[in-house]
């Protein structure tokens, strides 16, 4: 809550939740914000924008780029969220650094950097879709523009989630590799195309998760042969199971997300312990295959996971360093 007097209007807030000094001097309410912000009870998202400061932490990653794009739209013409900014809209997840500049579509061919904001050029074949009064780039070029712009790691991730199940239940992709790729051919040559065709090359529509994306990046930097991914295997009492990883003709299988995810305490996070742990022997008695196990934090530095992949026998024809 702002501070006002008692006889005095709250502050006017947007739908997202954002309050314009703009807004606050045409409704005569230029010292209310002046107060509210030198109390702390405001803060800044971007020059004239403001944001109440509620009971939990500020907005902070991905969150803080949204708020920060609505913002920045706020102060543009009929504005369509792109890019980074839209693929975060669409629901993709963020690996990797947050990038400080939002993307706006451009009302031309030509781009600009300016003031924190990345323009991009429109194209004749772009796609904008309108989800209640946000406008937005369509998910496929809104995915292809991060390929174009964003390191290896946070495109493959938005890619590999856009073309993969996106419900449960719910088999549909939200668009599909081959649209992708069609899309780039048909657009080229431009620059950036060479980023965005091997970001479309390392796609995988089984990919699950994030981690998943991110381990098979590791798996060919640290120079381990491709594996199967979520490949399906009969046990020896009938069941299928799935695994995220299998190298079948070297006996190894993995896990991206294995037993040390489950945080927390209670029985039921040691039922899925106990759970998982009983699948895996099941999967070792089938197969005497060698199970491999990590977590976000061994894959994203790297060397961790590089070093249980040879311990368990893979073999690497890359250099994994001694540290």
């Amino acid at each position: 809550m702002t501070s006002r007097s008692d006889d005095s209007p709250p502050l006017p807030i947007d739908r997202q939740g954002l309050i314009h000094a703009s807004t606050a001097l045409r409704a005569g309410q230029q010292g209310q914000l002046v107060r509210a912000v030198r109390a702390g009870e405001l803060q800044r998202v971007r020059r004239g924008v403001y944001s109440p400061v509620g009971a939990g932490p500020p907005p902070r990653g991905a969150d803080h780029h949204v708020l920060t794009a609505f913002a920045a739209a706020a102060q543009r013409d009929h504005p369509v969220f792109a890019g980074y900014t839209s693929a975060l809209l669409h629901g993709m997840p963020a690996v990797g650094a947050i990038p400080s500049q939002v993307t706006f579509l451009a009302s031309g061919a030509s781009g600009r950097i300016r003031n924190g904001v990345i323009e991009v050029g429109r194209r004749d074949d772009t796609v904008v879709e309108t989800r209640g009064d946000v406008r937005l780039t369509s998910l496929a070029d809104a995915v292809l523009e991060v390929g174009r712009r964003s390191p290896l790691v946070t495109a493959l991730a938005m890619v590999d989630a856009a073309i993969g199940p996106r419900l449960v239940g719910d088999r549909r992709p939200a668009c599909t590799l081959d649209e992708l790729v069609a899309i780039l051919e048909r657009r080229r040559p431009f620059r950036g195309s060479l980023r965005v065709a091997a970001v479309l090359a390392r796609a995988d529509p089984a990919s699950e998760s994030p981690l998943q994306s991110l381990s098979r990046l590791r798996f060919e930097e640290y120079g381990f042969p491709p594996p199967l991914t979520q490949h399906e295997l009969a046990l020896a009492d009938g069941r299928i199971v799935r695994l995220d990883f299998a190298w079948p003709g070297l006996g190894v299988w993995g896990e991206a997300d294995g037993i040390a995810s489950h945080g927390g305490g209670g029985q039921r996070a040691a039922a899925t312990v106990l759970e998982e742990e009983q699948r895996a022997e099941a999967i070792r008695t089938t197969t005497g295959w060698r199970c491999v196990r990590w977590e976000w934090q061994h894959a994203w530095r790297g060397v961790p996971l590089a070093r249980a992949l040879l311990e368990a026998g893979l073999p690497s024809s890359g250099r994994v360093r001694r540290r």
